[in-house]
């Protein structure tokens, strides 16, 4: 039997970091995404959506000051995370993009300040990015391998509950939809995961 897999890259990061105590590479998703195969099963492709690294400049909220969010470290990894998804073969780069909405204290400093009040500063505060179009695409492809009948079983990997109606379609033409919120409640535990 075909099968595609759909993942949401930022969920399928956290899973598999989870899993390897580390960030995975490109490639150790790809092992990931094989080793939750049964035998009868042939990878028809990897879909991955993803968005790529927010690279503007903003005001931050104490000082003031521009932050340039092209020249992090998180800037950097997630740029070479992105261009080795797009020489994988294995993968189909779904894009998508962030958008900014602006600061949110993060939780540890909402802990200190509670404990021992002090004066704000720009590191206690977040980006807010959001993804866009990234939800609209999975369930154009969900629906679009449904109705081309590409695959007998789509594996989608995300933790968001928005693409019930794309399951419900792909369903109406015998397609299978397996969610792996936790790939291990779906398949047995492989060598390696």
């Amino acid at each position: 039997m075909k099968v595609a897999i759909l993942l949401d890259g930022d969920f399928t990061r956290r899973l598999v970091e989870r899993k390897l105590g580390r960030s995975p590479s490109i490639g150790e998703i790809e092992a990931f995404c094989r080793s939750i195969l049964i035998p009868q099963e042939t990878l028809l492709k990897i879909y991955y959506y993803d968005c790529p690294p927010f690279s503007e400049q903003r005001i931050q909220p104490v000082s003031r000051s521009i932050k340039d969010f092209s020249i992090s470290h998180v800037h950097q990894q997630a740029t070479v995370f992105q261009n080795d998804l797009k020489q994988n073969p294995s993968f189909l780069y779904r894009r998508g993009h962030l958008s900014f909405d602006g600061w949110t204290l993060q939780q540890p400093s909402i802990q200190g300040l509670i404990k021992a009040p002090r004066p704000l500063t720009d590191a206690d505060f977040e980006p807010v990015l959001r993804q866009k179009q990234v939800d609209m695409k999975i369930g154009f492809d969900v629906a679009k391998l449904s109705i081309k009948q590409s695959v007998g079983r789509i594996l989608l990997a995300t933790s968001d509950s928005d693409f019930i109606p794309a399951i419900d379609f792909a369903k109406t033409y015998r397609i299978e939809v397996v969610l792996l919120s936790d790939v291990f409640s779906v398949r047995k535990k492989r060598e390696g995961y």
